[in-house]
């Protein structure tokens, strides 16, 4: 059996590490993941460096582990999200992809995490172990948009005119495409809007009626 202040020790060490997890991003995407120190991250999460090395071997474990937690909690949320907004009498079906692309970018106006995962995207040129680790939750978002994708459809009694896989793969490259250029302070949003709309507009078609 434990001791009595075991327990105590693990949820501490826990909140240690969700708070890690929480505030690190801002850090990476204005430091990026080789400028940042650990005294920049733990200051942002109020910490010590013992506090840090209790919960990570170093900045690239944080890096991983974040964006790890970052893809769950967004797949995760996604479902829920879905199911307000495919309601009868919700969103336009255009509308609920751009929402889904939203959802899985995480657009936010200072692209914070857009700007964290193309550190990652630079570090997994250098790194087989963070190229392991991208792969994976790049999936994870996709194989989200694409079940998201799939349920827009049959609530519009629409059918694909491609593999709905690679159809998540091009939107979702129209969108990182926008980010680019949101980063780098050109562009408008609006004109990336009708972009989607006419890709989901010109790869899906109204289901084809019953065969005689």
């Amino acid at each position: 059996m434990e001791p009595a202040e075991a327990e105590p020790a693990k949820r501490s060490r826990s909140a240690t590490r969700s708070r890690l997890l929480a505030t690190s991003a801002v850090v990476f995407a204005e430091r990026g993941l080789e400028g940042a120190s650990v005294e920049e991250l733990c200051a942002a999460a109020g910490f010590t460096r013992g506090a840090f090395y209790s919960n990570f071997a170093s900045k690239t474990d944080l890096a991983l582990a974040m964006y790890e937690e970052h893809a769950r909690q967004l797949a995760e949320r996604l479902n829920g999200q879905l199911d307000q907004w495919l309601q009868p009498g919700g969103l336009e079906p255009t509308l609920v992809v751009e929402r889904v692309l939203e959802g899985m970018a995480d657009f936010t106006s200072d692209t914070v995490w857009h700007a964290v995962r193309l550190e990652l995207l630079l570090a997994a040129r250098r790194s087989e172990r963070v190229r392991t680790v991208v792969a994976e939750q790049r999936a994870v978002l996709s194989e989200a948009v694409t079940a998201a994708l799939i349920r827009v459809a049959d609530a519009q009694d629409a059918e694909f005119t491609v593999d709905p896989a690679e159809l998540a793969r091009l939107l979702l490259a129209v969108y990182d495409g926008r980010l680019n250029e949101q980063i780098a302070g050109s562009g408008s949003r609006p004109a990336q809007l009708n972009l989607v709309a006419f890709t989901w507009q010109n790869l899906t078609r109204p289901k084809s009626g019953p065969r005689p």
